[in-house]
């Protein structure tokens, strides 16, 4: 049996053994150099048995498109996972380069029984939605440990910093007449 096929879109200064790491910035590590906002990417349909985007998505201007190219990339039941700032979260907001921001209910629209799913017609199965904290500062130590974040989380912003993806790809659904 081969090994699996793993990408790393926008690898940036994370370089992962065992992945084709991909970027834009001819300066970092990357076996790969491509432009994430022309279509197609430079890999055949159903190649990859897993795709890794880790604070890159938020920085492109076409989610749809690009969830559509991960589609496309993807073997039929591949898994996608897809790390982005939260939109309750400082991060979403203070990088002047980011285009969107997501919350832990934005990839539904690409799944099968959400009444928005009409984008795209890409379906994903999401296998988790995880928001997340990061523990960079003592700040953010103290906040990860405070009891009853996911009911806070109603209330309050920075209760957590990013949202966590991981979604299995299904057929690509019929065309509607």
């Amino acid at each position: 049996m081969s090994e699996p096929i793993k990408i790393q879109l926008g690898c940036g200064q994370k370089y992962l053994p065992g992945w084709i790491n991909c970027d834009v910035v001819p300066e970092v590590r990357a076996d790969r150099y491509f432009d994430l906002e022309k279509f197609p990417y430079p890999f055949p349909e159903n190649y990859a048995d897993e795709i890794y985007m880790d604070q890159v998505l938020e920085h492109l201007s076409d989610v749809v498109k690009v969830v559509e190219e991960i589609h496309r990339i993807l073997k039929p039941g591949g898994v996608a996972r897809i790390i982005v700032p939260y939109a309750k979260g400082d991060g979403a907001f203070q990088d002047p380069t980011h285009r969107h921001f997501f919350t832990e209910k934005t990839m539904h629209y690409f799944t099968e029984d959400f009444e928005y799913n009409f984008y795209s017609r890409c379906r994903f199965k999401l296998l988790r939605a995880e928001l997340t904290g990061m523990d960079d500062t003592w700040r953010k130590k103290i906040r990860n440990a405070l009891p009853l974040r996911s009911l806070l989380n109603w209330f309050l912003w920075n209760i957590y910093d990013c949202v966590s993806y991981e979604m299995q790809k299904l057929p690509l659904e019929p065309k509607k007449s």
